[in-house]
C-alpha cells in the first residue's frame, strides 16, 4: 500500500484493514500524526486478544496479571518500533485479522521470555541509552536493579574482568558497550549509542570495529588458554 499524505479527517482508521494500519504505522517518520492514529486503532482492535494470550503465557510461568499487561504493552511497543508484518506471507490471506494475531503471538511470547530474563520487557528510551565503561554498568544494563541477579552475574563475569586485563581503556569500553547491548537482545548497537561511543572515544566507526575485533580476539585467546590449562 502506498500511503498518501492527505487530510487526517478524510481517513477513517476504524475502517482500515489491519495490514493497512501497519502500513500507516511504518510511515511514522514521514507522517507521524497519521501513524499515531493508525497505531491507536491497531491497539484498540487487537488488545483484547493480545492481553488474553499474554495472560495464558504468563500463567504457565506463574506470572501475575500485572506482568501479563506489561508483556502485552511491550508487544505493541515492538510493533510500533519494528512493524515487520508481511501481508504477502500471511498464513490466512483471506482472514487478515487472524494472520496478524498469529504474527503477534510469537512477539508476545518473546516479550514474556524477555521479562523472565531481565525482570522487565520494557526497552529504555534511546535518550537513556549510554556507553558502558565498566563491568558494573554492564551488569546493571543486563539485569537492571535486581540485587540477587546482579550479584550472580558479577560472579559469572569475574573471568571476563580478568580476561580484559592488558586491554586499553578504549578497547574495554568498545567491547563492554557492544556486549551490553548484545545481552539485551539487540543485534546491532543502537544508533544513538554508536554516536555517543564515537564521540566519547574520538574514533570513527571503522576504528571502533577494529577496537572491537582486537578486544574480542584478546579475550577469546585468554579464555582458550584458561580452558586449555584446566
Amino acid at each position: 500500500m502506498k500511503v498518501e499524505q492527505k487530510n487526517t479527517s478524510e481517513i477513517i482508521f476504524e475502517a482500515l484493514s489491519g495490514d493497512d494500519l501497519i502500513d500507516y504505522i511504518s510511515f511514522k517518520n514521514e507522517y507521524p500524526h497519521e501513524a499515531t492514529l493508525a497505531f491507536t486503532e491497531f491497539c484498540n482492535r487487537y488488545e483484547r486478544d493480545i492481553l488474553k494470550k499474554a495472560e495464558i503465557y504468563c500463567n504457565k510461568y506463574n506470572y501475575s496479571e500485572v506482568v501479563a499487561l506489561e508483556v502485552a504493552t511491550c508487544a505493541f511497543v515492538r510493533v510500533w518500533k519494528y512493524h515487520s508484518f508481511n501481508k504477502n506471507k500471511a498464513k490466512y490471506p483471506e482472514d487478515m485479522d487472524r494472520s496478524i494475531l498469529l504474527w503477534l503471538y510469537p512477539i508476545v511470547y518473546n516479550e514474556m521470555i524477555k521479562y523472565g530474563e531481565r525482570n522487565t520487557c520494557t526497552e529504555p528510551s534511546e535518550d537513556d541509552l549510554s556507553v558502558v565503561e565498566n563491568i558494573d554498568e554492564l551488569i546493571t544494563l543486563t539485569v537492571g536493579e535486581d540485587v540477587e541477579r546482579k550479584r550472580d552475574l558479577r560472579v559469572a563475569l569475574e573471568v571476563l574482568e580478568k580476561a580484559m586485563q592488558g586491554l586499553s581503556e578504549k578497547h574495554k569500553i568498545v567491547y563492554l558497550t557492544y556486549k551490553a547491548y548484545e545481552n539485551t537482545g539487540k543485534k546491532n548497537l543502537p544508533r544513538t549509542v554508536g554516536k555517543k561511543l564515537r564521540n566519547r572515544l574520538n574514533l570513527v566507526q571503522s576504528s571502533i570495529q577494529v577496537y572491537k575485533k582486537e578486544a574480542t580476539d584478546h579475550i577469546n585467546k585468554y579464555l582458550e588458554y584458561l580452558n586449555g590449562s584446566r
